[in-house]
Parts: structure tokens; C-alpha cells; sequence
């Protein structure tokens, strides 16, 4: 007993319907955890580079840092992440910006170093390393002008 021309090519769509769904498991898989693209603070820092490289490497070279320790889930963390996406692009090569996802399990030791205690917090490094610390929201135009000042060398 042979299959009918209709029932073979409805068992061929099965297959090819089974196995296009395993292939996006795989995809989904594979993926899961990856940044989607680059943020908006990976400008002049690495995508690949973890944020404690990058902001010891910034440090040794005496590069005015912005470090932005926040998640993407909290209110005011979104909300500052929108003021450094618009306020950053005028200091890049200015000012190293370390951007810094308090959930990223690669993040925990410089969590542990910097003693952050809540987020958004924003930590402004001088060209000496000293360091300025904000915690909230800061608007667009105290932020251009804290950045003008630590690229300025004031």
C-alpha cells in the first residue's frame, strides 16, 4: 500500500514545519542572555569588555569616567538611561562612559568593590581618580554640566 501524492506532501510539510520549530528552539536557546545590540552606553567602551576591565583600564590612564550602575527594570533607572542617551554623545572621546548592569552576574565583583547600596548611581571619576557620587535621577542639564566640568579637567 503506497501514500497518496497528497498525503506525501502533507507529511513532507510536517517535517519541514518540525523541523523549522527546532530550529528556532536552538536560536532561542543559543541566545538567551546575549544583549540584543549595543546600549547606548557602549560607545567608547567594548561591548565585549567587562565594565571592571573597562573602568580599571579608564582609571590607569587617567581618563575622566562616568560609571552608570543601574538595571534596565527599575523606573528611575529607564529614566536616567535616557538622560545619559542623550546627554553622552556630546562627551564621547571626552569622558570613558562604563556602563555598568547591576544584574549581570559578570558585574558582581565590581558591585562588591564599589559598595554600591541602590540605582541608579552615577560615579564621576577625575583625571587624579578622585570621584563624585550621585544616586537618582539626575536631569539632563545638571548631568551635561557635571560631565563639562570632569572633561574639563575641573
Amino acid at each position: 500500500m503506497t501514500a497518496t501524492p497528497h498525503k506525501a506532501l502533507r507529511r513532507w510539510a510536517q517535517i519541514a514545519i518540525l523541523a523549522g520549530t527546532a530550529v528556532l528552539v536552538v536560536l532561542l536557546v543559543t541566545t538567551k542572555g546575549q544583549p540584543a545590540g549595543p546600549s547606548a552606553s557602549s560607545g567608547p567602551v567594548a561591548v565585549s569588555e567587562a565594565p571592571e576591565a573597562a573602568l580599571d583600564r579608564a582609571l590607569a590612564a587617567s581618563q575622566p569616567t562616568l560609571a552608570f550602575f543601574h538595571s534596565t527594570t527599575c523606573d528611575s533607572c529607564i529614566e536616567m538611561t535616557a538622560i545619559v542617551d542623550a546627554v553622552f554623545p556630546e562627551f564621547e572621546g571626552k569622558v570613558t562612559l562604563v556602563d555598568v548592569d547591576v544584574y549581570e552576574d559578570r558585574n558582581e565583583a565590581l558591585l562588591s568593590r564599589a559598595r554600591i547600596v541602590s540605582i541608579p548611581t552615577l560615579v564621576l571619576f577625575d583625571r587624579a581618580g578622585a570621584s563624585q557620587w550621585f544616586a537618582g535621577v539626575m536631569d539632563a542639564a545638571q548631568l551635561r554640566q557635571r560631565l563639562q566640568a570632569l572633561a574639563d579637567g575641573a
